[in-house]
């Protein structure tokens, strides 16, 4: 299978396990609660290209795609036209925590690539530490006293949508393992040895 194939499949197949962990993170954080399914989807969308973005490619691309994650907190916002400049700010609050978290989250899953199953624990918790810096900040931003009880139930919104995807991310390494490529030192001492050595 061709490079550009197989990562093509691995894309997609995160991203549909990232909507997929969301929307059960959704369905365990709503209750009795109405709670927009949206900025799930968002979250499980973007934190699956940035896992992905990780895996295959460079950290410029993962800047790329948290820039690209403030942009549509911002659209979808709605308060945009009626409060330009509030929306830009509340924008960043929610978007450099979360996203830079499913960025540190997508670095510690390669990091511990060895263990095949267990690292969506981890995941779960780097999320939910952005989760609860988010709204840490907003409290700051509005002056208003931090309330802990508001900041646990964004930590545990956090860790049952970090954990959720991440255990999808594991199961799409786990099923689909990549080829590994030789190590470039190999071919450069076959180089340095000759054709006729």
């Amino acid at each position: 299978m061709r490079k550009v194939t197989r990562e093509s499949l691995f894309t997609l197949a995160y991203i549909v396990t990232g909507i997929a962990g969301a929307l059960v993170a959704w369905t365990l954080t709503k209750g009795l609660r109405p709670v927009p399914v949206l900025p799930f989807i968002i979250v499980g969308f973007f934190g699956a290209l940035i896992y992905a973005v990780v895996q295959m490619r460079g950290a410029g691309l993962v800047i790329l795609t948290i820039a690209l994650l403030y942009l549509v907190v911002l659209v979808t916002n709605g308060s945009l036209r009626r409060f330009p400049a509030a929306s830009l700010t509340y924008a960043a609050l929610y978007t450099l925590p979360v996203g830079f978290a499913l960025a540190a989250a997508a670095y510690v899953q390669k990091v511990l690539g060895r263990l095949k199953i267990g690292r969506f624990v981890v995941t779960g918790l780097i999320i939910a530490a952005g989760y609860a810096l988010m709204i840490v900040l907003v409290f700051i931003r509005r002056h208003d006293d931090i309330q802990g009880a508001i900041v646990f139930k964004q930590v545990l919104v956090g860790f049952k949508l970090g954990a959720a995807m991440g255990l999808g991310f594991e199961l799409v390494d786990l099923i689909g393992p990549r080829r590994k490529h030789p190590p470039k030192t190999a071919g450069r001492a076959q180089e340095s040895a000759g054709p006729g050595s």
